[in-house]
């Protein structure tokens, strides 16, 4: 037994809590299409909070090969939503992008996943690759893959973003949810000097746009802004003055196929590169038996310098290659400098 985490993410807050208040979660001790029964009860299921949008669900008799799904539930009305996809709980959600499972039946289909003595590769080699693959690609792209919690991130505050409806562009992206955004006065312990309210709060998930958009929020006018202190109300600039709360990364349901299938391939290279050099057996490319005027033998693909599985790495490469300046260009645009 083992002590499992996993996270629950509600992309949707707010539409979620027009018709539910608690999240069930489901736990399968015999694979992802096993049995499911729930692992939380009527104490502890996951109470929905405004602003949260990521909840932990804690499993003290788990084990990494169990699976759990997750469902949204009306504590009065019993109303209950359609299970999640399931999850492992290895308590990384890079599992979440993309399941050993998956790896397995997509990407190394018809391969021999075993060593010499006909013992499979153990899950956790698969599940470590995954996991570098996807930390690989947040570098590479610089892009939150799987949920980050941030807090009190500082914004300057300038008087023209403010007339347009205090326009931020936070520093990680995509956005799962925003918490909470806040006008502090820096200096002298930060007094906050307004919360905006989180209903008034438009989001451009994928860019990591934050606008308030209010009738009655209060905009600048000519004079300045009416509810900061005077001797700030006529300021262009204030550095550090907005401060947010939000959740950086996908939802599981958000993370698009393209950049699923390139961190597949990408892991694909941990597990294909020691299968090539088994293949056959380790360090052999050819093998020959001659008994008594008979002979058998056979040639691999492998060499001295490349693996038995060469070609599809290469191909996987090149794939990977090709996609990489489409993802860019998608999430993060033309860069430019003016000086």
């Amino acid at each position: 037994m083992a002590v499992i985490t996993i996270n629950v993410i509600v992309s949707n807050l707010e539409t979620v809590q027009r018709s539910f208040d608690q999240i069930k979660v489901y736990r399968s001790i015999t694979g992802i299409d096993g049995v499911y029964t729930e692992a939380t009860g009527t104490g502890t299921r996951l109470a929905l909070e405004t602003g949260k949008s990521v909840y932990a669900f804690t499993d003290s008799t788990g084990a990494s090969g169990y699976y759990y799904k997750s469902s949204y539930f009306h504590s009065l009305s019993l109303l209950e939503s359609s299970l999640s996809a399931a999850q492992q709980g290895a308590g990384d959600f890079a599992l979440n992008i993309v399941s050993v499972q998956e790896l397995k039946t997509n990407y190394l289909f018809g391969l021999d996943l075993t060593n010499d003595a006909g013992e499979p590769m153990p899950d956790s080699l698969y599940e470590w690759f995954i996991k570098s693959s996807v930390s690989w690609f947040e570098h590479r792209l610089q892009l939150a893959l799987r949920p980050k919690p941030i807090t009190a991130e500082l914004h300057d505050y300038y008087a023209e973003d403010f007339r347009e409806y205090v326009f931020i562009k936070t520093k990680d992206y995509p956005i799962i949810d925003v918490s909470e955004l806040r006008f502090v006065i820096p200096g002298s312990g930060g007094a906050t000097i307004q919360t905006f309210d989180r209903a008034n709060l438009q989001l451009e998930k994928e860019a990591g746009h934050v606008q308030v958009v209010s009738g009655s929020m209060g905009l600048a006018s000519a004079s300045g802004v009416p509810w900061l202190p005077f001797r700030y109300s006529a300021r262009r600039f204030i550095p550090g003055a907005f401060q947010i709360d939000y959740t950086a990364g996908f939802a599981s349901e958000d993370i698009p196929m393209v950049l699923r299938d390139a961190i597949a391939k990408l892991a694909s290279f941990g597990p294909l590169n020691p299968l090539g050099d088994l293949l056959g057996g380790a360090g052999i490319a050819s093998q020959n038996l001659s008994i008594d005027g008979l002979s058998q033998g056979y040639t691999t693909t492998s060499s001295a310098m490349y693996g038995g599985y060469g070609a599809r790495l290469s191909q996987y490469e090149k794939e990977i290659k090709l996609v990489i300046p489409t993802l860019e260009k998608y999430y993060k645009g033309l860069r430019m400098v003016v000086a």
